[in-house]
C-alpha cells in the first residue's frame, strides 16, 4: 500500500466519531477561567466587550481552518509539533510546542484546576464553608484533575464518553440560564444589551479588550492531536472546531447579556468604588443563579461549573499527553515520554506529567492565583506564538510542497492566514489588562522563550545532531506514524485503521 493510499485510509477511519471531536473543541474552552473572564468582561466593557468577542471570534475562525489543513497533511498524535517541524524546522516546531501547550498546560492549567473548585463550590454554600475550614475548595479541581487523570489512562473510549456527557452538560446549563435570565424583568437599568453603550471614540480601549476576549476562544485546537482516532478525521475537525467556537461564542454572548440584567456590579468594598466589582469575582455566579432560579439555581450552576471544570481538564489530560507521545516519537523529548501501556495503549508517562504538573503547582501555590495571574497571560502570548508558526508552517508546505494530496483545503487561502495572524499580534500587543503594563506580561513571555529556545537548540543540535531548521519532511513523519502501528500490532494492512488506538 502507497504511502498515500495509507494516509488516505487512515483519515477515514478512526475509533471515535464527530460527538466526541465536538466536545473535545468546546470542553477545553467553556473552562471556569473563560466563564469569569466573560463575566468580568461584560461587566467592564460591555458593548465593547461584546464587539472584542466578535473580533476575536472571527480570528479564531480564520486559525481554525489552518489547523485543519495542518491535521489533514498530518493526522498525528504530536500535532502542533509536527506541523511545525515539517513547515519550519524541530527547532521552531520545539520551542513553539513546549511554550505554548507545556507552559501552557503549567499556568493555565493550574488556573484552571484552582479555579474550577473555587467557581463550583462558591454556589455551595455549606459545602464551600466546610472545604475552605480544611484547606480551601480549590483542593476540588487537584481531584478533578487526578480523577480524569486515571480515566484517561484506561483509553480513548472512556474519554470520549465523558467528555460527551461533561461538554454537553455545561454547555446546556449556560444557554438555559442564559435565556431564564435574558426573558426574565431586568433586575438592573441598563444602557444597551451588553451595559455600556458601544462606543469607537477610543478604538485603542477596544483593542486592549481583544486580548483578553481571546483567551475566550484559545484551545479548540487541542482536538488535533486526537485526529489519529477520529473517523473521517479531514471533515470532522473543521466542523468540530468551527461550530464549537460558534457555539461557544452563542452561549457566552447569550450568558454575558443575563449577567448583566440579573446582577447588579457593585463594588465590593463600598469604601472603595475604584477596586474590585462583583463582576470581577466568582461571588456573581451564585448572585446570578439565585436571582434567575433561586436557591435550586445555585445548585444547578453549581454543578454545570463542575461539568465546565471536568471538561476542560479531561481535554487537557488526554491533548497534552499525546503532544508529548507525538515529539518523543520523533526524538524531540526523551524516549520514555514515548512509552505506551501495553494493554489500553495510552501514553502512561505524559498523563502522569499532564496530571502533575497543574497539581503541583496549585498546591505549592496554595490555592493562590493572584501570583500567576501575569504567567497565564504570558503563556497566553505563547500559545499566540504557536498559532503563527502553525500558520506560517501551512503557508510553507503549500508553497514548497503542491504535490502532497490536501484532504481538506483552507478556503480562500491565504485571507483566513493574514487575518488570523494580523489578529493575533494586535491581541498580544494589547494583552496587557487595566492595571497591569506590557512588561508584566513580555519579560515572562521572553523568559519562557529563551528557555525553550536554549533547550531547543541544545537538543536539535547536540542530541539529535540535526539542522535545527531544515524542514523535515512529511513522508518521513507519516512513515514514522504507520511505522509504529506496525510494531504494536504486526499487521501493515491493517495498520491506519488501528493507528488511532495505538497512539491514543
Amino acid at each position: 500500500m502507497t504511502l498515500h493510499k495509507k494516509l488516505e485510509a487512515h483519515l477515514e477511519r478512526g475509533v471515535v466519531g464527530f460527538p466526541t471531536a465536538l466536545a473535545s473543541s468546546v470542553g477545553v474552552i467553556m473552562a471556569s477561567p473563560v466563564i469569569l473572564t466573560a463575566t468580568s468582561g461584560f461587566g467592564m466593557g460591555g458593548g465593547s466587550f461584546a464587539l472584542a468577542m466578535v473580533i476575536a471570534l472571527i480570528m479564531m475562525l480564520a486559525q481554525t481552518t489552518t489547523f485543519a489543513e495542518a491535521a489533514a497533511i498530518l493526522p498525528t498524535s504530536g500535532s502542533t509539533y509536527d506541523y511545525i517541524a515539517c513547515g519550519l524546522g524541530r527547532f521552531l516546531a520545539i520551542v513553539g510546542t513546549i511554550s505554548a501547550y507545556l507552559i501552557v498546560h503549567l499556568f493555565a492549567g493550574t488556573s484552571e484546576t484552582i479555579l474550577s473548585g473555587i467557581m463550583a463550590l462558591v454556589n455551595f454554600e455549606h459545602m464551600n464553608s466546610v472545604m475552605e475550614a480544611h484547606g480551601g475548595s480549590w483542593m476540588v479541581g487537584v481531584g478533578l484533575v487526578c480523577l480524569f487523570g486515571i480515566l484517561n489512562a484506561f483509553g480513548i473510549h472512556v474519554f470520549g464518553k465523558v467528555e460527551v456527557i461533561l461538554t454537553f452538560g455545561m454547555w446546556a446549563t449556560l444557554t438555559i440560564f442564559g435565556l431564564a435570565g435574558v426573558l426574565e424583568a431586568p433586575a438592573v437599568k441598563l444602557d444597551s444589551l451588553f451595559g455600556s453603550p458601544l462606543s469607537f471614540a477610543d478604538p485603542e480601549a477596544i483593542l486592549s479588550l481583544v486580548g483578553l476576549a481571546m483567551f475566550m476562544f484559545v484551545g479548540s485546537e487541542l482536538v488535533t492531536p486526537l485526529a489519529p482516532e477520529l473517523k473521517n478525521s479531514s471533515k470532522t475537525l473543521p466542523r468540530a472546531m468551527g461550530i464549537g467556537l460558534v457555539g461557544v461564542a452563542s452561549c457566552m454572548f447569550l450568558y454575558g447579556m443575563a449577567v448583566l440584567r440579573q446582577v447588579e456590579n457593585t463594588p465590593m468594598d463600598p469604601k472603595n468604588p475604584n477596586g474590585a466589582h462583583l463582576l470581577d469575582t466568582p461571588m456573581a455566579i451564585p448572585a446570578f443563579a439565585e436571582h434567575v432560579m433561586g436557591p435550586f439555581g445555585r445548585i444547578w450552576l453549581g454543578l454545570g461549573l463542575l461539568f465546565a471544570g471536568g471538561a476542560c481538564i479531561n481535554t487537557l489530560v488526554a491533548a497534552v499527553p499525546r503532544i508529548i507521545y507525538g515529539m518523543a516519537l520523533d526524538g524531540a523529548l526523551p524516549k520514555f515520554f514515548a512509552y505506551l501501556h501495553p494493554r489500553f495503549k495510552t501514553p502512561w508517562v505524559g498523563i502522569l506529567v499532564a496530571v502533575l504538573m497543574p497539581t503541583s503547582y496549585a498546591i505549592y501555590l496554595d490555592g493562590n492565583l493572584d501570583s500567576i495571574f501575569a504567567l497565564v497571560l504570558a503563556a497566553v502570548c505563547a500559545w499566540g506564538l504557536a498559532y503563527i508558526l502553525v500558520t506560517l508552517s501551512v503557508v510553507s508546505l503549500r508553497i514548497r510542497r503542491p504535490d502532497f494530496p490536501r484532504a481538506y483545503k483552507s478556503p480562500f487561502f491565504p485571507i483566513p492566514q493574514i487575518i488570523s495572524t494580523v489578529g493575533i499580534l494586535i491581541a498580544m500587543w494589547y494583552i496587557a489588562p487595566p492595571g497591569m503594563t506590557r512588561a508584566d506580561v513580555f519579560v515572562p513571555f521572553g523568559i519562557i522563550l529563551g528557555i525553550t529556545a536554549i533547550y531547543a537548540l541544545f537538543w536539535t543540535v547536540v542530541v539529535q545532531k540535526q539542522n535545527p531548521f531544515k524542514p523535515v519532511d512529511i513522508e518521513t513523519v507519516l512513515e514514522e506514524e504507520f511505522g509504529k502501528a506496525e510494531v504494536l500490532h504486526g499487521s501493515s494492512a491493517n495498520n491506519a485503521a488501528v493507528l488511532g488506538s495505538e497512539a491514543a
